[in-house]
């Protein structure tokens, strides 16, 4: 894995001047899955947005290094993720496709890696069939189609990064979840830090204690050939002495500053899960590519304040 391709490569570069190098793509807000945390803009309102059109877009970005491809669930738009995948990868911007693995198959897994797909990005929450399909609301049996469908990311050579939610319901089976991960052949394992989702009255913030006592712990048993990011945590992680190491990331926070979201309506959102405000929208005149020379009121605001949800839940 080249350094060009490294997984989180804009969150480890020093801040710089604000553009755009990454665009998350909400393909599609339908989801097949109906989890409390999710952070999708307007999930299932029915808007998607077409691989020709994201294409155009991307064609127009002159600074663009990464494109994340979300949803709702992104493969619904299965086909869709492929091209721009295809174009991406021949014209050397890194892909990242956020899923809940539900829906690929071999055949599927083959098609994106051989189309150049940088890594895959797959939510890790639960290591027993019930408190997964609980959580998503799904049938129990679709947790073992997740890890066959994860081996299969890692067997078949994709770079396949699992994701887990700290929060709550799972902080005292992290260490279990960490296993797992291993276990299934995966070797880049991210922890996302909770925050609170106002439109669903969710709540489940892990308390500071808890959340220091879980990374110091997972840190201490990571695997040598294991890599770690710890996201959402960047802003206080010095002030609860958790400390950077070989294999261990504190990734800095790249959304409104490199990376904005665009939903399938043409909104642009500064982030789709700590900042879900609206700064445009690309089909009623706002430019992708000037939008931080010509700065709209909101973005300016939230530049010059920065502000945290992650931070507010646990010392405000």
């Amino acid at each position: 894995m080249t350094s060009r391709n490294k997984y989180k490569a804009l969150e480890l570069e020093s801040p710089g001047v604000y553009e755009l190098e990454g665009l998350e793509v909400g393909v599609t807000s339908n989801c097949n899955y109906k989890c409390d945390y999710c952070c999708a803009y307007n999930r299932d309102d029915g808007e998607c947005i077409g691989s020709t059109e994201v294409i155009r877009i991307i064609r127009d970005l002159p600074h663009l290094k990464r494109v994340r491809l979300s949803g709702g669930e992104v493969t619904l738009k299965y086909k869709d993720c492929l091209e721009i995948v295809r174009y991406c990868s021949a014209h050397g911007i890194d892909t990242q496709l956020n899923t809940n693995a539900s829906l690929l198959t071999e055949e599927r897994i083959i098609a994106l890696r051989d189309a150049g797909l940088s890594n895959i990005h797959i939510s890790f929450n639960y290591t027993d069939a019930e408190s997964y399909a609980a959580y998503y609301r799904v049938h129990p049996r679709m947790y073992e189609r997740l890890e066959q469908n994860i081996r299969l990311c890692t067997q078949l050579g994709l770079e396949t990064v699992l994701e887990t939610l700290l929060f709550e319901g799972n902080q005292e089976n992290m260490q279990a979840i960490s296993d797992k991960v291993y276990e299934l052949g995966v070797r880049i394992h991210e922890i996302q830090n909770s925050i609170k989702m106002p439109h669903t009255d969710w709540s489940q913030i892990v308390s500071k204690a808890s959340l220091v006592q879980s990374v110091k712990a997972l840190i201490e048993n990571k695997k040598p050939d294991t890599t770690l990011y710890f996201t959402c945590m960047d802003r206080f992680a010095d002030r609860l002495n958790l400390r950077e190491q070989p294999g261990v990331y504190f990734s800095n926070c790249v959304d409104g500053t490199k990376q904005l979201h665009l939903h399938g309506n043409g909104d642009i959102l500064i982030c789709e899960l700590c900042h879900p405000v609206v700064i445009g929208n690309i089909y009623k005149g706002t430019s992708l590519r000037d939008i931080y020379k010509q700065q709209p009121a909101a973005l300016t605001d939230f530049l010059e304040k920065r502000p945290c949800p992650a931070y507010d839940a646990l010392f405000m």
